[in-house]
């Protein structure tokens, strides 16, 4: 009886220092430092800021723009750029002056590269004027050199992007025909490779600390495995699959949206970014532009265009990504929230937003509730 005693005691004892080594093992496990993006695109605001705004905050209060978004929860600001636009506007000077109120304002950096001098999208690939004439080998050169020369210059301002993102939903390539891979040129992902490993060399060369994180944009979540499946046999050197979400333009079924999100992650082993999202607080309209979204039938049956509704469906995209296999759901990037209508009176502009219904701020240019998602942890 004694020994089974000493026995017990001894089991006891034992029993409560692996205990306590097992919480000392927790507590030096490594905490999870890893950022979750709520990110914001605004690179209509070297436009905007022109004509003067005057957002508010939910209360009606006057605020300036990238002070409110820092301080209520956005963490990353993308700024798209145009290699010589014709209308000045998302030009690298733009790009230089933003990126360093955005790092004034830690906050985080994501730089989009369109190649083109204008809009760049799964239909229009333009190449920049200057490289229109180009045989491949010139291109394949001009494309180094000038994503060189930008993130140097960049870094030389202390402004090198946390996120750089090669093309613009460059489903079917881009650089046309150079970096084709649609229709007549279904069997040129050789070169468009090629070239992306160009750019993404530049970028390797002068992050000398490899602090930059890669990109590539795909425009449709259901659609993009087989982008990503014919990319996969060259290597390429990236980072993160970035991707569109707008309802208006893919599936509606918002469980194939889930599933192909979680098949990605899963198969490509890569973080996932929605790089695009918005979503509509009402149908109606401040100007006379057209919008992008009118009517019911563009839009996602379980939330409503009220304020209430763009909310509850940045709760679940939120959710979703959060859920998304092996953390690599990396957050999401709200397209154009501050593109408010801004030209001409109230009802009656020609040239003012197609987008002022699915804008972060009401008609009234106050915050609406959607902000509430952005303060959350």
């Amino acid at each position: 009886m004694k020994y089974l005693k000493s026995l017990l005691l001894l089991i006891i004892i034992v029993g409560c220092n692996n205990s306590d080594d097992s919480e000392s093992q927790q507590d030096m496990l490594p905490e999870d430092t890893s950022t979750f993006y709520k990110g914001m695109d605004l690179s209509f605001q070297s436009e905007l800021e022109d004509f003067n705004l005057n957002y508010k905050d939910e209360n009606g209060i006057p605020i300036e723009l990238l002070d409110f978004v820092s301080e209520n929860g956005t963490n990353l600001v993308r700024l798209r750029l145009w290699h010589t636009p014709q209308d000045g506007e998302n030009s690298l000077e733009d790009v230089k002056a933003y990126a360093q109120r955005i790092k004034a304002k830690q906050m985080d950096f994501l730089l989009n590269f369109h190649y083109s001098d204008y809009w760049a999208d799964p239909g229009t690939q333009t190449p920049p004027s200057a490289w229109q004439s180009m045989t491949n080998e010139q291109v394949k050169v001009a494309i180094y050199e000038y994503t060189k020369d930008v993130v140097t210059q960049l870094k030389n301002q202390n402004t090198l992007p946390n996120v750089i993102q090669i093309g613009n939903e460059t489903d079917s390539g881009f650089l046309w025909d150079y970096g084709k891979v649609w229709g007549d040129f279904s069997n040129n992902w050789n070169n468009y490779a090629t070239l992306v490993d160009e750019a993404i060399r530049a970028v390797r060369e002068v992050d000398t600390e490899n602090s930059v994180k890669i990109m590539l944009h795909h425009s449709s979540v259901e659609n993009a495995i087989y982008f990503f499946n014919e990319l996969n046999v060259y290597n390429v050197d990236f980072d993160i699959i970035g991707l569109s979400y707008y309802p208006q333009f893919q599936t509606q079924d918002l469980a194939l949206v889930q599933s192909k999100l979680n098949e990605l992650a899963s198969v490509f082993n890569k973080d996932i970014l929605l790089a695009e999202v918005a979503y509509p607080f009402t149908l109606d309209w401040n100007d006379n532009s057209t919008n992008y979204i009118g009517d019911t039938s563009q839009i996602l049956s379980q939330f409503a265009p009220t304020p209430e509704g763009q909310k509850a469906y940045f709760t679940w995209l939120n959710n979703t990504i959060n859920n998304i296999p092996n953390n690599r759901g990396i957050g999401f990037c709200y397209w154009a929230p501050d593109w408010v209508a801004f030209s001409g009176s109230e009802n009656t502009s020609t040239s003012g937003s197609s987008w002022e219904n699915q804008c972060m701020f009401d008609f009234d240019l106050k915050a609406l509730p959607v902000f509430d998602i952005y303060k959350n942890n």
